[in-house]
């Protein structure tokens, strides 16, 4: 059918289903329109007279069930969610006729990832980390010089303060101004600042300069200005939201990625891998999906060719790798080594090596956590616990939970600590970090109110080690006979997505 006549046909409908009928069709000369309320909306069908009815109103109760997984009933979210819906539908209808599928292969079906656009993905994120960790390298070897500068007499400014790293009160006299009055944080009216954070500025000595001196601050908020302004300076980040994220070191605030180590060796390497997991809250695995990367980066060009030895332990085998094409294949595959071909002099910036594992198996989960409703007369009980089953430490975990009732919930037994956000009504269990004397906790609050819908439950962590398990144990210089040099490791576990539904 033509745009015109499609358009034709709908305008027309309104005016029959305005006869006050009940039926869920209507017929006119040669046009047949099976409907289905929505709310204020209809989901209409149009057909011809000589389709079959019973299999039309199968189709339509399909489309049906397939809206509101991907909008409200609502006219401004369906047009938002416009391209979604129509690449559900026409997964249920092909050249005019009914395909034979579920809702569950059609949501397979719409969520299936492409290999390509995956591998971009992954390079586009592992070079946006690279610029961050580059802005980061390049503004501590600014504020080291200028320090040093200042140590020397120089008249290198600092920039608004040296941050709170350096405590007590000793050092204020000696750099031309007078102790500012540190701020805390957290949102809470505790005052954690001491005595000597607390004094009024000491005046500046006669013989100081004219000009106005920023003196040394206690604040950690004045350090990350520092910084801010020394990249700003330096142009080494451009936009305020990226710098912002980058600085965000607020105790409130979602567990960052833990800051990576400067280089200090002649050649650093840096594993990277992501984490995502979607689970059912009877225990059931929908999908694991685990994504990692190794960069080479060689400081010391005067080492020429190095080759880096890898080690691969039990759980490697469980992932698939690929080489960067620059990289011998052959060497990776026989000998775990990662070495440039011939002709190559130095290692692609964007890594060398990436792994993958897409998997259901539940012994993947580095932390599992279990939650527990438990409705009891007018008051919900949850139980929750977490069980760690990897051998390595976790870092900054927060499980967040949300409340579905009005009323705040009643804290019991914890291990770690809890935060309950008001706004969003989510319970933060949050334990700093989990090894050997604490694989286990558990956590039990009570809502009033009867209710059981305490999902998704949303879980983030890191870590300082891979699941694939894959270390480095040597690296050589190929053009200097084999000789091991020395190298530096910064692994970096991060979860992108893991939650309980």
């Amino acid at each position: 059918m033509t745009k015109s006549r499609i358009e034709g046909l709908l305008s027309a409908f309104p005016k029959l289903v305005g006869n006050g009928k009940q039926h869920t069709f209507i017929e006119t000369e040669n046009i047949r329109y099976v409907y289905q309320p929505l709310d204020a909306l209809y989901l209409v069908l149009v057909t011809n007279r000589n389709s079959n009815i019973l299999e039309d109103l199968d189709t339509l109760h399909l489309l049906a069930k397939l809206v509101p997984e991907y909008s409200t009933f609502d006219e401004a979210d369906v047009s938002r969610k416009a391209f979604d819906i129509i690449f559900a539908f026409d997964e249920v209808i092909a050249m005019g006729y009914k395909e034979r599928v579920t809702l569950q292969q059609i949501k397979h079906f719409i969520s299936m990832e492409s290999h390509e656009e995956e591998r971009a993905k992954m390079e586009q994120q592992m070079r946006e980390r690279d610029a961050k960790n580059e802005a980061v390298r390049r503004a501590k070897e600014i504020e080291r010089q200028r320090q040093e500068a200042l140590a020397r007499g120089g008249s290198g400014r600092v920039g608004g303060g040296m941050g709170s790293g350096m405590g007590g009160g000793g050092m204020g006299g000696g750099m031309g101004g007078g102790m500012s009055s540190g701020s805390h944080y957290g949102g809470g009216g505790n005052d954690h600042t001491s005595p000597q954070e607390r004094r009024e500025p000491t005046p500046p000595a006669k013989t100081a300069p004219a000009k106005e001196a920023s003196g040394m601050s206690l604040s950690k908020t004045n350090k990350k200005s520092t910084l801010a302004q020394v990249l700003r300076e330096e142009k080494v980040v451009d936009k305020e939201e990226e710098l912002e994220a980058l600085l965000s070191n607020e105790p409130n605030a979602a567990p960052q990625a833990p800051a990576r180590a400067v280089p200090t060796e002649p050649v650093h390497l840096i594993i990277e891998e992501v984490f995502t997991c979607r689970m059912e809250n009877d225990g059931t695995v929908e999908n694991i999906d685990i994504k990692g990367g190794l960069t080479v980066s060689v400081e010391d060009q005067s080492l020429g060719r190095v080759k880096v030895q890898l080690q691969q332990g039990p759980s490697a085998k469980s992932f698939q790798f690929i080489t960067h094409p620059n990289v011998d294949k052959p060497a990776f595959t026989s000998q775990s080594a990662l070495r440039l071909k011939e002709g190559q002099k130095a290692y692609p910036s964007g890594g060398v090596l990436k792994w993958r594992c897409k998997t259901t198996d539940d012994s993947m989960i580095p932390l599992k956590v279990n939650c527990w409703p438990s409705p009891s007369g007018q008051s919900t009980t949850v139980n929750l616990e977490y069980e760690s089953v990897v051998p390595f430490a976790l870092n900054n975990i927060v499980i967040s939970i949300p409340n579905p009732t009005a009323a705040s919930p009643v804290i019991g037994h914890f291990d770690g600590l809890y935060e309950y956000d008001t706004k969003q009504k989510l319970v933060h269990w949050k334990i700093p970090n989990i090894d050997e004397s604490n694989r286990t906790g558990s956590m039990e609050f009570t809502v009033k109110g009867a209710s059981s819908n305490f999902f998704p439950v949303q879980i983030v962590f890191t870590a300082n080690q891979s699941l694939c398990d894959l270390e480095v144990s040597q690296v050589v210089s190929e053009d200097k006979g084999g000789a091991p040099t020395k190298f530096s490791t910064d692994v970096q576990l991060m979860v992108e997505s893991y939650e309980i539904i």
